[in-house]
């Protein structure tokens, strides 16, 4: 099977689905722009504060106002930011219950499919069509989205208002496991409509299975790499164990941010691929 026996597939896909996908687009175009109009407006500020000659770390007489203002729209960007990270931490179950239920669950409760399989288009790659729209999306869009919010973060967010790297929900908006998140995501979705085949409860199934994993995670996640034991650090240390001044607490400084990320992705990569086989290999059991 070659991508060019999946593109009249595929454009059926999109063509059912299109509205959707619009949607999603200029949403994610939005934030796009959003984010760095919201970045340049924060510098814009501050420059327009130090211009007046006030600064936040020592507010002089006649400053007062000027420094409130400043923090209070500071503050509003980084409630935006706020919000943006969450969208992207609930992705993954939007993919999930997307796949599950409108892309293959009420398919296969209508009996559409069959058109399709009817038409010289094999159960396999009618799958493999479904699942090509929404892995495209992700692969081609949401990693320059997690490059722009880590760029925000840091180069705007860490000035007045910090966003440790660890805290939810930035540390999934930020980094590799927001793309492992979502793939987990369609596999899950993928299945689940396979194995249920009807849109209501598979949507209900994909979101339960990716909502388990994503606290379980969470509650796994400073155990996903060695921690260190210590003295407390400095601020951008994440302590998970007694309180962050004790000299027997453990951490991970900020250069754990890469081995965390890269093996909780390794681990849900692996979860998505172990689904993804699933469900080909008992869409080729159905219908041998």
């Amino acid at each position: 099977m070659t991508l060019s026996d999946l593109r009249g597939p595929v454009r059926v896909t999109v063509r059912l689905h299109r509205h959707a996908l619009w949607a999603a687009l200029a949403l994610v175009l939005l934030v796009a722009l959003a984010l760095p109009a919201g970045r340049w407006y924060v510098h814009s500020l501050a420059e327009e504060l130090a211009a007046t000659g006030c600064k936040v770390e020592q507010t002089v007489p006649g400053c007062g106002i000027q420094v409130r203002g400043f923090l209070s729209r500071s503050l509003y960007f980084q409630k935006v930011f706020h919000v943006v990270a969450l969208a992207v931490t609930a992705l993954p179950l939007l993919l999930a219950a997307f796949v599950a239920g409108p892309l293959i669950g009420r398919e296969l409760e209508s009996g559409t499919h069959r058109l399709q399989w009817t038409q010289s288009v094999s159960p396999v790659r009618w799958l493999a069509a479904k699942l090509v729209v929404p892995v495209a999306a992700v692969l081609l869009l949401l990693p320059a989205f997690v490059v722009l919010a880590a760029w925000i973060r840091r180069g705007t967010l860490d000035t007045w208002y910090p966003v440790p790297w660890h805290a939810l929900p930035f540390y999934g908006a930020i980094g590799p496991v927001a793309v492992a998140y979502a793939l987990l995501g369609i596999a899950v979705g993928a299945l689940a409509g396979l194995v249920v085949g009807r849109t209501v409860p598979a949507m209900a199934a994909a979101l339960a299975f990716v909502g388990t994993v994503v606290m379980a995670l969470t509650q796994l996640r400073p155990r996903l790499w060695p921690a260190l034991d210590g003295p407390k650090a400095g601020g951008s240390a994440w302590y998970f164990s007694g309180p962050a001044d004790h000299v027997g607490t453990r951490h991970h400084p900020e250069s754990h941010f890469w081995p965390l990320q890269l093996v909780e992705s390794a681990i849900l990569l692996t979860l998505a691929a172990v689904a993804i086989a699933t469900a080909f290999a008992l869409l080729r059991r159905r219908h041998r």
